[in-house]
């Protein structure tokens, strides 16, 4: 990897990417391909295929910008525009997250696995993960002694001996601090369980009107389909951590596990946000803004997660032409930019 990437900056050299003033990568809302978007000395905005523009213009995948481009469609994963001279999102750089959590769910992962160890030390390990039983417990002066108690048994089973009980408790916040994103988007999820809880409503409220009842049930399928794959996420997360000593154990390989589910949960529930405001906003009764947001919601599930062959056979047609034209258009846009370039 080159020092330009290390140090985050997306410093491309080609000319296509530092003639224009205006420009940036964005991914398309319809099909998620990464877009180059600028902006014509005539006003005009053009948005090309990403891939399309390397390939018209040359550019070599193992090239400097070759390499940055293709962290281009990872980045925009977790940031909604990237320009050039931006800063990469660690997530694509180290591993890190971008964003931050709060104190609290920090607190919530450890007091996670400190419960965890304590558990582990009875002989009847036991995964709790509500935060305010895992609070109740914790606070209790007979479970402090024994997590310091823990601490020492562990610093003895990993082989460190007792008097390097610093080091288990060093290792025991590292956890903690990785978790701590898993405990943030748990917390958010249950946005997904509140647009539901709505929903349920909604069927009850429009029982007998016919056609916005079918598409608020068609809508509670699909939820509930989304939230299953979520919760087998956080299940599978669950599952793999659930033993503490072999997390601690292999640290670098539980990370590196951890902060792939993380990074997974992350692109999957900011896809929702522009819905999450509206539903929180929304108070369940009649009216024109409810059937709105239902058919929103409706055309934001449907690709994501009804049945493969159902989507194709309704999206068949109108996905033919849509592509005919949309190649069409996209070839003459290149054309025109092309022809700019031949100018300069």
């Amino acid at each position: 990897m080159s020092k330009q990437i290390r140090e985050r900056k997306l410093d491309l050299q080609h000319k296509i990417f530092r003639t224009f003033e205006e420009c940036h990568f964005q991914k398309s809302d319809i099909s998620r391909e990464s877009l180059f978007v600028l902006k014509m000395s005539e006003g005009s905005t053009v948005s090309l295929p990403l891939r399309a523009v390397c390939r018209e213009f040359g550019i070599d995948e193992e090239s400097n910008d070759g390499e940055l481009i293709g962290l281009v469609d990872k980045a925009l994963d977790f940031i909604n525009v990237l320009r050039p001279g931006d800063d990469l999102p660690l997530e694509v750089l180290t591993g890190e997250a971008s964003w931050k959590v709060d104190t609290n769910h920090q607190q919530i992962a450890y007091n996670r696995v400190t419960m965890q160890l304590v558990t582990w030390m009875s002989g009847s390990e036991e995964l709790i993960t509500d935060p305010d039983k895992l609070m109740q417990i914790a606070e209790d002066p007979a479970t402090k002694r024994k997590i310091n108690e823990a601490f020492d048994e562990v610093a003895e089973k990993l082989g460190m001996g007792r008097e390097n009980r610093e080091e288990v408790i060093n290792l025991v916040h590292q956890v903690a601090d990785e978790l701590a994103y898993i405990e943030t988007l748990r917390e958010k999820y249950r946005l997904v369980q509140m647009v539901n809880v709505k929903l349920q409503e909604l069927r009850r409220i429009y029982a007998h009107e016919k056609g916005v009842l079918e598409t608020v049930t068609q809508v509670i399928r699909l939820i509930d389909d989304a939230m299953k794959q979520f919760e087998a996420s956080f299940d599978e997360i669950d599952a793999n951590t659930g033993e503490i000593m072999s997390v601690l154990r292999n640290f670098t390989t539980q990370r590196q596990y951890i902060r792939t589910k993380r990074d997974d949960l992350f692109r999957r529930l900011r896809a929702w946000e522009p819905l999450f405001q509206q539903w929180v906003e929304l108070t369940p009764e009649r009216s024109t803004e409810t059937v709105r947001l239902v058919r929103d919601t409706y055309q934001f599930l449907a690709p994501r997660f009804m049945k493969v062959k159902e989507w194709l056979m309704m999206t068949k047609v109108q996905d033919g032409v849509a592509a005919n034209q949309h190649f069409k258009d996209e070839k003459e846009r290149m054309n025109a930019l092309k022809g700019k370039m031949m100018q300069w």
